[in-house]
């Protein structure tokens, strides 16, 4: 059986082989196949891995987003902290709302069209990144971004601006680790709320509160369905879907979002129509400012002490001192008055009201803001002061010695300063003689007030207004003498602190408008408390700033020059004050205070162009009594109390000193203790005749005679005495001329003409004479042709030979001696033509 030859194979087991080795082929295939995906995914991960690490090692930690701040409006309130006066527009507007404050149609209608994955994806949608790459590639450019919420709130904070503004694969790739890492850092309803208050909505709002604000003029938890929906829509393009521009494509946008959100499931179709169908009703933006000259005042200030980024994007909360109503009241009177001026060409006031620890209840910088030139507010625009500065010259005096009653010598005056002839005369022209230093104040004399300062010291007076507050004063040696007149420049507003800084008894005030200055978060930057300044007027400063207000509030010390009733008088109200006109009527000033206000006004124009004839008193005057007026109404005024160490004590009017004897008047005046009258004039006793205005003779009749006093007063007056009948006489009263009376008579006709060679003169004199003649009608040579130590009774007195004379005219001079030594002349002027 061995031997027995093999069978042939079927042919069926050949063609199993074949069959066989077949698939080990395709099996290897598609070993490869899958080796070579492998490969290529291992490598790609590789890639990602790299470009993760690569983009991703210089970014910014995702825990920034908890220190990042978003810029926030700055708000400047009134002193009630409620009346807005004006919030800083920097980049924009934002307000920062809670997430549970955002309507859930609102949040649902932004995912739904910004990020319908937002929920689910890793805060970067590789679908929509697939998706928008290849409408990318087909387009040949850029049409679609396929940003998540998550990568566009990093974008906006994260990445820096420049970098945010690239149009690159790089940016996009760095951008999307960002918000992976940030996508595993916070959770989504963290995200969205910064997003919502980060994005920005067009027309400078930042943020959905700043949105419904905006457009619809309402919080954003006031949104109608259909407002919410149409918000939802802007952030794509905010310029071109601005609905107060393009109200129709933003509508069209706004159906947009509502088929997102019905394909993303948050409404249905029947709800996406009747939210459509609902109106659109937008509130224009109104950008109002309420005291805008103090307002922008203040925002100087802010900048000044925070530096201008946290003020235009720190969102600080300023509660100011202005009062909305003295404001209003004070904004009403400069338009009403000035109204009443312009005819006399005056155009622009200017107006501040303190409290009497110098915060600043009203500033109005112009009558209208919006006017021509009405930016300038001229609260702060150096003006010359005119008298409105004198108080301060004689507080200064007084600080050195001078009391009220300090006699100052009104007469015309002449100063040399830098070669010039300096002349001052007063307002109505005249020249008071001499004047206590109440009157001279209280009148605005001109010449005294340079006299005081002439006294105090320019340079002084620079340094004492320097702590008054007054910083337009820089350099001492430029100044005159005519500054106590008002000739160098101040500000209205430091003028009116220097004001309250008197009422202070003399101590410094500055003038203050911020009263707290709060951040975002609600921490105390700043917080303003009353204090006591610094005496400014040496140890007596309370009781010397006492006495300039006790000057100042004293109608009937202004009754010299004002006259009665003058519109610095309120009835009821102690008030000081004290008006000014600078040169040609180009300013006019009225600062004053009661108990509970200081109120300062300046009117004129802005050009400083003359008015007609508006002085302080009929211009800054009747604002400043209307605003006292107004003020007092419901609150009665307080008057001015003397401090300690004041008293009063008798003083003569005319010398300034205690009073004598032969004093006119005496009054009483107020002096700090310590000081007092001290006279400026004596007196001295006179033999007179007649009216008084000559010195009795041996010859005047004893019922003439009787005696006078008569001040002394100083040479500089001594012109000024004499033209006003002041000044002690200095001659004798002329001679009787009663033949029954006269002690010299000469029988002889004045101009008589002599004919004879001899002329027989005749005439009275009682007492020892000489009878002399000489030629012309002023001799200065004589010749006696008569003579006697008895005396004549109507005789022959000599006989003159007129033949050893020339024709011509002659004087003929009798003299007789009185029993005291004196001489009593008699003259007769004849021609003698033979």
């Amino acid at each position: 059986m061995s031997n027995r030859p093999r069978p042939p194979l079927p042919r069926f087991h050949r063609s199993s082989a074949l069959s066989s080795r077949r698939p080990s082929a395709l099996w290897r295939w598609l070993n490869r196949f899958v080796f070579g995906m492998l490969v290529l995914i291992v490598f790609g991960l590789f890639a990602i891995i790299g470009l993760y690490v690569y983009y991703g090692r210089d970014l910014p930690p995702p825990e920034l987003l908890d220190q990042h701040r978003s810029f926030e409006n700055t708000r400047i309130y009134a002193r009630d902290g409620t009346t807005l006066l004006y919030e800083v527009i920097g980049p924009g507007v934002r307000v920062p709302v809670a997430l549970d404050r955002i309507p859930k149609l609102l949040r649902d209608a932004t995912v739904a069209v910004e990020d319908a994955n937002f929920y689910t994806n890793s805060g970067v949608d590789l679908p929509s990144i697939a998706r928008a790459f290849w409408q990318n590639v087909t387009a040949g450019q850029t049409v679609s971004g396929a940003s998540t919420i998550t990568m566009q709130l990093v974008r906006t904070i994260l990445l820096t601006p420049e970098e945010a503004q690239q149009q690159s694969i790089e940016r996009k790739i760095r951008e999307a680790i960002l918000a992976i890492r940030v996508g595993q850092v916070y959770s989504k309803d963290q995200i969205l709320k910064l997003y919502l208050n980060e994005v920005y909505y067009g027309a400078q709002a930042y943020g959905v509160e700043a949105a419904a604000q905006r457009y619809f003029g309402k919080h954003v938890w006031q949104l109608t369905r259909g407002e919410a929906t149409l918000l939802a829509g802007l952030p794509q393009s905010p310029s071109n879907y601005n609905p107060f521009e393009n109200l129709p494509l933003a509508r069209a946008r706004q159906r947009i979002v509502l088929n997102q959100m019905v394909a993303a499931g948050f409404i249905s179709a029947a709800e996406a129509d009747s939210i459509f169908a609902e109106p659109i009703r937008l509130v224009p933006p109104m950008t109002t400012i309420q005291a805008p000259h103090f307002t922008f005042y203040v925002y100087d200030l802010l900048v000044q002490r925070f530096g201008e980024e946290m003020v235009n994007r720190g969102g600080l909360r300023v509660i100011t001192t202005l009062d909305p109503n003295w404001q209003a009241q004070a904004e009403e009177v400069v338009r009403t008055k000035i109204a009443e001026l312009r005819a006399r060409d005056a155009s622009n006031a200017g107006v501040v009201m303190l409290s009497p620890d110098g915060r600043i209840l009203a500033m109005v910088g112009s009558v209208d803001f919006n006017g021509p030139d009405g930016q300038v507010n001229v609260t702060m625009a150096p003006r010359q002061p005119g008298s409105a500065l004198k108080p301060f010259v004689y507080a200064a005096a007084l600080q050195r010695g001078w009391t009220p009653a300090t006699i100052l010598w009104d007469v015309p005056s002449s100063w040399i300063e830098n070669g010039v002839i300096y002349q001052p005369r007063n307002y109505d022209g005249r020249f008071r003689g001499s004047v206590r230093l109440r009157l001279a104040l209280a009148n605005s004399l001109n010449i005294p007030a340079v006299k005081a300062l002439e006294f105090v010291g320019v340079e002084n007076f620079v340094n004492l207004m320097s702590e008054f507050g007054i910083t337009t004063f820089t350099d001492p040696n430029r100044y005159g003498l005519a500054m106590a007149l008002g000739s160098n420049e101040v500000r209205l507003l430091e003028l009116t602190g220097a004001y309250a800084g008197l009422r202070a008894g003399g101590r410094q005030v500055r003038p203050v408008a911020i009263l707290r200055v709060t951040n975002s978060r609600g921490e105390m930057l700043e917080s303003w408390q009353p204090q006591r300044g610094k005496p400014l007027l040496g140890p007596q400063s309370e009781q010397i700033a006492f006495l300039i207000t006790d000057i100042l509030s004293d109608n009937a010390a202004r009754w010299l020059v004002f006259g009665r009733n003058n519109v610095m008088e309120l009835p009821n109200i102690p008030a000081a004050v004290k008006t000014g006109t600078s040169n040609d009527y180009r300013d006019s000033w009225a600062v004053g205070y009661s108990d509970a206000v200081v109120i300062g006004v300046w009117v004129g124009n802005n050009d400083s162009r003359p008015m007609a004839e508006v002085a302080g008193a009929n211009g800054a005057g009747l604002i400043w009594r209307e605003l006292m007026l107004r003020y007092h109404a419901n609150r009665p005024a307080q008057p001015f109390t003397p401090p300690e160490g004041i008293v009063e004590l008798p003083v003569c009017v005319e010398t300034g000193g205690p009073p004598v004897p032969n004093c006119p008047q005496v009054i009483s005046e107020r002096f700090v203790v310590g000081s007092g009258p001290v006279s400026a004039i004596t007196y001295q006793t006179y033999r007179v005749g007649g009216d008084g205005s000559c010195l009795a003779a041996p010859y005047t009749p004893p019922e003439e005679v009787r005696t006078m006093t008569f001040p002394l007063y100083p040479t500089e007056m001594a012109e000024w005495a004499k033209y006003n009948g002041r000044a002690a006489p200095t001659e004798y009263c002329p001679p009787p001329r009663e033949p029954d009376r006269a002690m010299a008579l000469l029988d002889l006709a004045e101009s008589s003409v002599v004919t004879n060679t001899l002329l027989f003169v005749k005439g009275t004199a009682r007492g020892p004479f000489i009878l002399d003649i000489g030629q012309g009608t002023d001799p200065t040579i004589w010749q006696v042709f008569g003579q006697s130590n008895q005396p004549v009774e109507d005789g022959l007195l000599g006989v003159w030979k007129a033949s050893n004379w020339p024709a011509g005219d002659y004087t003929i001079r009798l003299r007789v001696t009185m029993a005291d030594g004196g001489v009593i002349e008699e003259r007769r002027r004849i021609r003698y033509a033979p």
